[in-house]
């Protein structure tokens, strides 16, 4: 296995590797010039500091680092207890990094826990590109993608079964007499609202119901997604008896908006989100959802790392299941 070096840099920006540590390492005897292009040609070869030690000889830091797009987000917080407790077991700590759902954030903080000689990574990726996720095959380093299901990426990856989830809620609320169900869902590159979609789709054209694109909401993650759908829906005179969401936190953002708006649910309107967070049930009326094992995608993510029964695996798949409330 080949990494790049200080002499792979210099020769592509046509400078001394003298030239290429100073400006690697902000020397102030080096012009501004020399150094942009020196820095340009690092980044374009994918160099990592040789702090990070990435070599067959490194040591173990036992320390495994974490990427993902929000911890205060509940779902991800169980999915970081799953991994905290398993890397505790076996006795690993834990660095984060939040990326907000920014790719060049990913990037650097891919870029950082590698700097800082982690032994494994563990990421939920933004989505909208894979570079450098793609990049981190060349670097002995083992990662596992969390709760994403991305094709062809030939990645180890533990993922909940989304067009299976989908359908089942989306059947639930058509047994319960909707026949004008909207979709709500994320942003269009998320594969696990294009799956949880699919199963949409799927139990409306097995039970006979058209698929209409008006129904169709994407572009949202967080509450005001929810709440803004439903505006969206409203203004523009979609009917609907039914929504099912693409996470808990959007479904409270089309609770609250259906409540301003005077339609009663689920008398009116029947809500079925996903992923079943704390506060699903403490809301009024409480969370009909899909409670996915979230402690369980950070306990297995993490042993697929590390523990021999787990490694060889490059995708492992869980099913959600239904939690009947009072929204549906």
């Amino acid at each position: 296995m080949s990494y790049v070096t200080v002499k792979d840099i210099a020769r592509i920006a046509g400078v001394s590797v003298n030239t290429v540590s100073r400006a690697l390492n902000d020397k102030p005897d080096i012009n501004e010039e020399t150094k942009k292009k020196v820095l340009e040609a690092a980044k374009k070869l994918g160099y990592v500091s040789n702090k990070s030690a990435l070599s067959l000889k490194r040591q173990k830091s036992y320390i495994v680092g974490v990427v993902i797009e929000d911890n205060a987000n509940p779902f991800w917080a169980e999915v970081l207890k799953g991994v905290e407790a398993t890397a505790k077991a076996y006795g690993y700590h834990v660095i984060l990094a939040n990326t907000a759902r920014n790719y060049e954030t990913e990037a650097e903080g891919i870029k950082m826990l590698i700097e800082r000689r982690v032994d494994g990574l563990l990421i939920s990726p933004v989505q909208e590109r894979y570079d450098d996720i793609l990049n981190l095959k060349k670097y002995e380093i083992p990662f596992a993608i969390m709760g994403r299901h991305v094709e062809g990426l030939e990645v180890p990856m533990v993922y909940d079964d989304g067009i299976r989830g989908g359908n089942i809620a989306t059947e639930y609320l058509i047994k319960q007499g909707c026949k004008k169900i909207a979709f709500v869902g994320a942003q269009s590159y998320n594969t696990a609202s294009i799956e949880r979609c699919q199963g949409y789709k799927k139990a409306l054209q097995k039970n006979g119901i058209q698929v209409e694109d008006a129904l169709i909401k994407t572009g949202g993650i967080e509450i005001e997604g929810g709440y803004n759908s439903v505006m969206d829906l409203v203004a523009s005179h979609t009917e609907f008896d039914g929504i099912f969401v693409y996470n808990d936190l959007m479904a409270l953002g089309v609770i609250k908006a259906l409540k301003e708006l005077k339609i009663k649910v689920p008398e009116e309107v029947k809500v079925i989100g996903y992923d079943d967070i704390s506060y699903s049930s403490f809301i009024c009326p409480s969370l009909t959802t899909m409670r996915m094992k979230k402690f369980e995608i950070g306990e297995i993510a993490f042993k697929m790392l590390f523990d021999s029964n787990e490694q060889n695996k490059d995708e492992v798949v869980l099913h959600s299941d239904l939690v009947i409330r009072e929204s549906a």
